[in-house]
C-alpha cells in the first residue's frame, strides 16, 4: 500500500459519489465546481468544470476511453462533459461547456453510464431515470422500489440489462431495450444494500450490505439470478482483530527477559531504564464498522489469463474449459469503514487485508499517514493492471485520500491471520511452488526410497514337512519319534471315489438330432470382474449432466439410513454401508436375485472396493474392519487390534500393546494397488500390510488363515480424523486426512511423514475428501489427478490443486448445514455432484460456481452420491434407504424397469 496524495474537496466527500477510472479522478472542488485530476500527475492543477448552481451530488466517468466523458449531477442540472475536449479548450483559454441532459430532476444520489456511454442511469430517490448522454431526453423512469435507490449499474455483458439496489433490501433487474422488469428479488437481509459492482469477465454482480455481507449473483440466462457466493466481511474483520490482540499480548512481541507484573497505575510504572514503560492496551485496537462502502471487480488481461492455464489434457475436448478452470482469477476489492480487502472472485479467499488504522507509507514524504476510518471508498484500475487506485473519502474532514495498492493474483497465497503483527498490515503476494515450499503431485516421478514403508509386504511363512526339515538338517532321520504321525483319512485331503456305486454306462454315443442351428461366433465367457474387455469400452467423451431418472429401489424392508455407497471398478457391483448393522451389495444393472447382505455388529460407516473389484472392505462402529470376497457373505479377514493377528493357536494371545482401537473406525480403504490397507480411528491413521487366504480348515472353520500387520501409524494434531482419501487405481505416494481442527494434512508414504498441512481449509471440519482418479475406462494426463474436492457441513465445496497448493474453485448453492452429505467427481472431470439436506441433488459444472442441474423427487436427505465408472450414470442414496439411478441419456437404459419393491412403497 502506498499513499499518493491528499486532495481537498469543497465539502464532506462521504455524501457524494466520486468519479475515478484509473486515469482520471473527479472531485467536487467547491460546492458547484468539478475538479478533474490526471492520475499520472495528481499534484498538478486540476481541470475546473463550471456549470452548476447548486451543490454537486454525483460524479461518474464513462467507460469508453475516447471520448472520455464525465457526468455531474446536481438538483439543477445533469451535465455530460467531454474531458479531452475540455482539456484542449482549457489550454487555449476558451470557455468549457457541457451537454445538459436533464433539468431540475431532483436530488440525484447516483449515476452510471451504459457500456457504450450512450445512456445514463440517474437514481432519483426511489426511482431511476434513464437519459441519453448526448441530448436532453428522458427515455424512461423505473419505479417500484419502496425506499431510496442507492446504486444502479449496467451489465457489461448484456448492454440493455440494468441492476438496481435499494435501501428496501431488494434488487431488481431491468431490460432497458424492452422497457420491462426482468426480475425482482424478495427482501434478502435485514440491512440495506449500499454498494454494487459488475464482474467484467463473467455476468455476475456483487452486492454489499450495511451489516458486512457481500453476495454475488449470477446474471446468466437461465440461472434464475441465483446467489453464487456469500461472504461475511464482519467475521473476517473480527478474526483479524483477535489475531492482532493476540500478537500485542504475546511474549514474543515483547523484549526478552523477565516479565514484570505491576499493580501500579500506568503513569507510575517504570521500565528497565527508569523511563515510563510503554503499555500495550488491547482496547487501543478499536472496533470499526464492517459496512461495505465500496466494491470493485478487477480485470485481468487476456494474456495473463491464458498464460496461467495448465495443460490438463482431459479438458482439451472443450475449448475454453481448461482456460477457465486454471486461468488467473479477478479480485473482488472490498472497502469497509475500517479495512480494505482483496478477495479471489472464484474461491472467495482473502488474499490481501489492510487495516485502515495501520500507518500508510507516503510516497513524497518520509513520514507515515493515517486514515483510521473511511466514509466512502472507490476503486479503479488504469493502464497498469498490476496497480489498483483506492479513493477513500474522510468521515469528518473535507478531503479524500488517494492510495495505490498492488493488485494480487489468484496464484497468491491466501491471507493468514496467524502471522506476526508487522505482517498483518500488508500481506505480500507469495507464489506457491517456490523454493520454500515443497512441490507435491499425485503421480510422482521420484523413485521409491530404499527404506520406504511401501516396500514392505506380508508373505506368510510356509510350514515345512519332515522331509524338508531332514534335508535342511534341522532333524536327524534316525531319531525315534520323528516319523510321520498318523493322519485322519477323511479330513486333510479329498479321496476320489472308485466309481463302484455309480450306474454303468449303457450308451456310448448318442448324436444330437434335435438341436437348433447356432451361430458360428464363439460364445464369450462371462466377465470375472477383472476388466477383460476394458480396452473395448470407453467412458463417454462429452456427456451431459445426469438429470433423467431411470429406476430406484429400497435397500431394506424398513427405512434405513445409507451412510456410503461405492461402485466396483468394473461397474458390475454396488456396495452400500447401512445403519442397520449390515452392508448390502447389489448387482448392476440392478436385479433382486443378485444382491446379498454382509452382517456386522454395529453401524457400517464406509465401504470401498479393491482395485481388481474382487474384495470389499468395510469400516464399522464396533471398532473393526472387515474384508470380504466378492460374492461371499463370510468375512475373510477381520482387523480388530492395532498391531497384528500373527499369534499362534486358536486365538490371538493377550498383548497389552496389541489392544483394540480406541474409537470407532470411520474410514477404511485399499491403498497402493491393493498392497496395503489404511484406516482411521480417533486421531490416528493406520497403515497395514495383509495376506488374504479365503480357504478354511474342515474342523476349525472359525480359524482364519488371513493375516495382517501394522506397517506404521500417523497421529494428526486433532481430536479425531473426519475424512480420508487416497488413490488406489494406480501407484501414488499421497494420502490425505482431514481432522476436527479444520485442517488437512498430506502424507507422503514414500517418505513416511506429513509433508504439508493446510490450516483452516473450511470454516468447519471437512467431512469428505474426493480425489480425481477417474476410472479404468477413461484416461487423463498426470496433471489432472492433482485435483481434489473438500466439503464441510455449514460451508461450501472447494476444488483444490495439490501441485499449486491453492483453491481454484468454490461451489455454493446447496443446503448442507449439519449432516455430512456425500460429494463425487465425474470420471470425465466435468461435473461435481453433491447431496443436500433439502432433499435434492446438485450437479455443478466444474468451471462455474453455480449448479447446472438440480435433481428433485427425494423424500429425505441425500447422504451419498457415486458416478458409474463406465456409463454416464449417477447413483444417489438417501437417509430413508432409497437408491435412485439417473443418467444423461434415457434411451440407453430404456429397457430397465423400475423394481416392484419401489412401486409397492
Amino acid at each position: 500500500m502506498e499513499y499518493i496524495e491528499c486532495m481537498k474537496t469543497g465539502y464532506n466527500p462521504a455524501h457524494v459519489q466520486v468519479a475515478c477510472d484509473g486515469n482520471f479522478i473527479g472531485l467536487p472542488l467547491t460546492r458547484t465546481v468539478v475538479g478533474v485530476w490526471n492520475l499520472s500527475d495528481p499534484s498538478a492543477q486540476p481541470l475546473k468544470l463550471e456549470g452548476h448552481r447548486k451543490i454537486l451530488t454525483s460524479l461518474v466517468l464513462g467507460n469508453k476511453p475516447d471520448p472520455k466523458r464525465l457526468c455531474s449531477a446536481a438538483e439543477d442540472y445533469i451535465i455530460v462533459w467531454n474531458i479531452h475536449q475540455a482539456l484542449e479548450k482549457a489550454e487555449k483559454g476558451e470557455q468549457i461547456k457541457g451537454v445538459i441532459i436533464g433539468t431540475t430532476l431532483g436530488y440525484i444520489q447516483h449515476c452510471a453510464f451504459s457500456p457504450d456511454d450512450s445512456l445514463v442511469a440517474a437514481c432519483n430517490n426511489n426511482d431511476v431515470l434513464i437519459l441519453r448522454s448526448n441530448t436532453s431526453e428522458v427515455i424512461a423512469a423505473l419505479e417500484g422500489h419502496l425506499n431510496r435507490v442507492t446504486c444502479a449499474e449496467f451489465c457489461p455483458h448484456y448492454s440493455s440489462t440494468l441492476v438496481t439496489i435499494s435501501e428496501d433490501r431488494t434488487f431488481k433487474v431491468w431490460n432497458i431495450a424492452d422497457l420491462s422488469l426482468v426480475y425482482q428479488s424478495t427482501i434478502i437481509t435485514a440491512s440495506p444494500f449500499i454498494s454494487m459492482s459488475m464482474n467484467l469477465h463473467v455476468p455476475q454482480v456483487a452486492i454489499g450490505t450495511a451489516d458486512g455481507i457481500v453476495r454475488v449473483y449470477d446474471l446468466s440466462d437461465g440461472k434464475d439470478f441465483r446467489c453464487v457466493h456469500q461472504i461475511n466481511i464482519g467475521k473476517i474483520m473480527d478474526k483479524y482483530r483477535q489475531s492482532k490482540e493476540q500478537s500485542l499480548l504475546s511474549p514474543t512481541s515483547q523484549k526478552n527477559g523477565p516479565v514484570t507484573i505491576s499493580s501500579k497505575p500506568s503513569y507510575q510504572r517504570r521500565g528497565d531504564n527508569g523511563e515510563p514503560r510503554e503499555e500495550v492496551n488491547v482496547q487501543d485496537v478499536a472496533e470499526t464498522g464492517c459496512a461495505v462502502l465500496g466494491l470493485y471487480f478487477s480485470w485481468v488481461p487476456e494474456d495473463d489469463r491464458g498464460s496461467s492455464a495448465r495443460s490438463v489434457g482431459f479438458l482439451q475436448r472443450a475449448n475454453t474449459m481448461i482456460r477457465d478452470l486454471f486461468s488467473a482469477s479477478p479480485m473482488l476489492v472490498i472497502g469497509t469503514t475500517g479495512a480494505l480487502l482483496q478477495i479471489n472472485a472464484k474461491t472467495m479467499e482473502v488474499i490481501q487485508y489492510y487495516d485502515l488504522q495501520d500507518p500508510v507509507p507516503s510516497n513524497s514524504e518520509s513520514k507515515e499517514m493515517y486514515i483510521n476510518n473511511a466514509g466512502s471508498t472507490y476503486f479503479s484500475q488504469g493502464d497498469d493492471p498490476e496497480k489498483i487506485y483506492c479513493v477513500i473519502g474522510s468521515h469528518f474532514q473535507n478531503h479524500v485520500h488517494l492510495l495505490k495498492w498492488d493488485h494480487a493474483t489468484s496464484r497468491s497465497k491466501p491471507c493468514s491471520f496467524s502471522t506476526s503483527l508487522e505482517d498483518l498490515s500488508s500481506i505480500s503476494s507469495e507464489l506457491p511452488g517456490n523454493q520454500n515450499q515443497q512441490s507435491l503431485t499425485v503421480l510422482s516421478s521420484e523413485p521409491m526410497l530404499p527404506n520406504s514403508i511401501l516396500k514392505q509386504g506380508l508373505v506368510p511363512k510356509q510350514k515345512e514337512d519332515s522331509t524338508t526339515k531332514i534335508q535342511k538338517g534341522y532333524i536327524s532321520p534316525g531319531k525315534p519319534g520323528q516319523g510321520v504321525k498318523d493322519q485322519p483319512l477323511t479330513f486333510q485331503s479329498k479321496i476320489k471315489s472308485s466309481g463302484y456305486t455309480e450306474a454303468p454306462r449303457t450308451t456310448m454315443f448318442k448324436p444330437k438330432t434335435s438341436s437348433t442351428k447356432q451361430s458360428s461366433a464363439v460364445k464369450k465367457k462371462p466377465s470375472t470382474g477383472l476388466l477383460e474387455n476394458a480396452l473395448d469400452k470407453e467412458y463417454p467423451t462429452n456427456p451431459g449432466p445426469p438429470k433423467d431418472f431411470v429406476c430406484g429401489w429400497f435397500v431394506a424392508e424398513r427405512p434405513t439410513p445409507i451412510n456410503a455407497i461405492s461402485y466396483s471398478g468394473d461397474g458390475l457391483s454396488l456396495a452400500c454401508a447401512l445403519a442397520n448393522k449390515s452392508a448390502q451389495v447389489f448387482r448392476i444393472p440392478y436385479k433382486e436375485k443378485g444382491s446379498y447382505s454382509l452382517a456386522h455388529n454395529h453401524i457400517v460407516n464406509d465401504v470401498r472396493w479393491s482395485c481388481d473389484s474382487s474384495w470389499l472392505v468395510s469400516a464399522c462402529d464396533d471398532k473393526t474392519v472387515r474384508l470380504w470376497q466378492r460374492g461371499q457373505t463370510e468375512a475373510v479377514l477381520t482387523i480388530a487390534t492395532k498391531l497384528h493377528n500373527l499369534a499362534e493357536g486358536d486365538g490371538p494371545k493377550k498383548d497389552k500393546e496389541n489392544a483394540q482401537f480406541p474409537k470407532e473406525i470411520k474410514n477404511a480403504q485399499f491403498y497402493y494397488m491393493d498392497r496395503f490397507l489404511i484406516l482411521t480411528s480417533s486421531n490416528t491413521l493406520y497403515m497395514y500390510k495383509y495376506h488374504l487366504d479365503p480357504t478354511k480348515q474342515d474342523i476349525k472353520r472359525y480359524v482364519s488363515k488371513s493375516k495382517y500387520k501394522q506397517v506404521q501409524s500417523f497421529t494428526m494434531d486433532a481430536q479425531y480424523i473426519t475424512a480420508l482419501s487416497a488413490v488406489n487405481d494406480f501407484y501414488s505416494y499421497i494420502v490425505m486426512c482431514a481432522g476436527s481442527s479444520k485442517s488437512l494434512e498430506v502424507y507422503d508414504m514414500n517418505v513416511g511423514k506429513c509433508v504439508r498441512t493446510i490450516a483452516d481449509i473450511h470454516t468447519r471440519p471437512v467431512h469428505c475428501i474426493k480425489q480425481h482418479e477417474g476410472s479404468k475406462f477413461v484416461s487423463h494426463p498426470r496433471d489432472a489427478y492433482d485435483l481434489f474436492l473438500t466439503s464441510a457441513a455449514g460451508d461450501c465445496i472447494k476444488l483444490w490443486d495439490l501441485r499449486a497448493n491453492r483453491c481454484v474453485r468454490r461451489y455454493e448453492g446447496h443446503l448442507n448445514r449439519s449432516y455430512p452429505c456425500g460429494v463425487d467427481l465425474s470420471p470425465c472431470g466435468k461435473y461435481v455432484v453433491t447431496g443436500a439436506e433439502d432433499k435434492c441433488v446438485y450437479v455443478y459444472d466444474i468451471r462455474g460456481g453455480t449448479y447446472c442441474s438440480k435433481l428433485t423427487g427425494f423424500t429425505d436427505t441425500v447422504s451419498a452420491v457415486a458416478f458409474h465408472p463406465l456409463h454416464s450414470q449417477l447413483m444417489t442414496a438417501s437417509l430413508d434407504g432409497k437408491l435412485k439411478l439417473f443418467t444423461d441419456s434415457p434411451k440407453v437404459l430404456s429397457g430397465i424397469k423400475e423394481p416392484e419393491t419401489l412401486k409397492q412403497r
